[in-house]
């Protein structure tokens, strides 16, 4: 997600001079680096799934008022720190009319229809309004684990994707923007029913496979993402094309769910020992490094690009690819750093409370084979 808001488009003539005919790879790229939230809403669906399959396993039923403090515990602190960041942006800057009614909408979780209906806000907090439809998932994910059997629980994810593609099918019926699609929950709610798919395969089992398949699935399931938005442009906005109409638009989800279903597959069970420490780490602050990025990007391009772009003299636009590199490090940077601090000082409290709150032990869903 950081690279598909960082990269710059293949419109850019500092791409189309290095690049020249394969500048629309850039695009390429920043659509599958955008399908990471596709990536985790499956993983999302796969843990919050799992977690209650074994809760319902072990006691008998699944503790929703229990499952509601846990999720609120983890994601409300964080989300509305950032809202309130947010709304302190928008005071001193006014970025656009109506922005501070699009952050009421994000405070009571409906930040995607708010995008869906008005359009992008230009405020750090606008990546959150995936939130909106994690919350939105949580609304039916433990009451269905609670009541629903096995079978039953299959033809709810069938019913899951039935509503995603019909919906992709009338969207891609008319001249809509591409943000009314990649906003809309019903379209993101395949991704959670393929999360749920893969919890309900697996049973309770780690996938069982050699290092060079666990490679070969994660080559072949980016390889497959890639030639999915070079060819179908599912993330037409990105891509700067038209609504490909709908039978692209559902081909192009249904094989981004596939994709990311794959890679979280390759992932499941792997050695922890595969993984380097700083990586784990990351996994570990992800959250604030998602939340804050949009902080992050405001910041250095109001005070990095801004200040260069002020002063055009002939060695600074001789100099615009490396400083714009070196802007794109310092961003990730400081995301990092934003994320580390908050994660120990800010939500390490929370995240004590909510181990209280646990019915079942989570455990990593990295393994030794």
């Amino acid at each position: 997600m950081f690279l598909s808001h960082t990269l710059p488009s293949a419109s850019d003539p500092r791409v189309q001079h290095l690049l020249h005919g394969f500048a629309p790879a850039v695009d390429t790229l920043t659509d599958g680096c955008g399908f990471g939230l596709s990536l985790f809403f499956v993983l999302s669906a796969f843990l919050i799934c799992e977690l209650l399959v074994r809760e319902r396993e072990s006691t008998g039923t699944a503790a929703v008022r229990q499952f509601y403090i846990r999720r609120i515990l983890r994601i409300w602190p964080l989300y509305y720190l950032a809202l309130a960041l947010g709304t302190i942006v928008e005071i001193r800057t006014g970025s656009q009319p109506g922005g501070m009614v699009g952050i009421g909408w994000f405070a009571i979780f409906m930040g995607a229809w708010y995008i869906n209906i008005h359009g992008w806000i230009s405020n750090p907090v606008v990546p959150l309004w995936s939130v909106s439809v994690e919350e939105q998932f949580y609304l039916f994910a433990p009451w269905i684990v609670k009541y629903f059997s096995r079978k039953s629980l299959y033809g709810f994810c069938t019913a899951l994707a039935l509503v995603s593609n019909s919906w992709l099918y009338c969207l891609g019926k008319t001249a809509i923007k591409d943000y009314r699609v990649w906003t809309n929950s019903f379209v993101q709610f395949e991704c959670f029913a393929a999360g749920i798919l893969i919890c309900l395969f697996l049973r309770g089992r780690l996938p069982r496979m050699a290092t060079w398949q666990r490679v070969s699935l994660v080559a072949f399931s980016l390889c497959c993402l890639f030639v999915t938005c070079y060819e179908l442009h599912p993330r037409f906005g990105f891509s700067g094309t038209r609504n490909p109409g709908s039978w692209p638009l559902m081909w192009g989800y249904a094989l981004t769910s596939l994709s990311c279903s794959l890679l979280l597959v390759a992932f499941l069970g792997a050695d922890a020992q595969l993984f380097p420490k700083w990586a784990i780490y990351l996994g570990r602050i992800s959250y604030g490094l998602y939340v804050f990025h949009g902080f992050a990007i405001h910041a250095t391009d109001y005070f990095v690009i801004g200040y260069f772009a002020a002063h055009k003299s002939p060695l600074i636009r001789l100099l615009q690819g490396p400083i714009y590199i070196l802007n794109i490090g310092l961003t990730f940077g400081l995301t990092i750093l934003m994320a580390a601090l908050s994660y120990r000082f800010f939500e390490t409290p929370f995240l004590k409370m909510k181990k209280r709150h646990a019915v079942i032990e989570s455990q990593p869903i990295t393994g030794t084979n």
